[in-house]
């Protein structure tokens, strides 16, 4: 998880992604890859669907489960 931001990276907490405003909508951890925790973001409205990575960045999916699973 990110610990050290200005910005609350929890479910239902809104965040800044370059000039993204989204919503958190999932945390999915990745025990045993050495990589960062990865994030299924949302837009406000819920239409569209990113998954996050922090210094992989920002990938938009098709639908939630496709930004939460592994």
């Amino acid at each position: 998880m990110i610990q050290n931001s200005n910005q609350r990276w929890e479910v239902g907490a809104t965040v800044r992604v370059g000039f993204l405003t989204l919503v958190v909508a999932a945390i999915v951890p990745t025990p045993g890859d050495y990589a960062p925790d990865a994030y299924a973001l949302t837009n406000q409205a819920a239409t569209r669907f990113y998954r996050f990575v922090p210094h992989n960045g920002l990938v938009r999916c098709a639908d939630l489960a496709e930004a939460v699973s592994p």
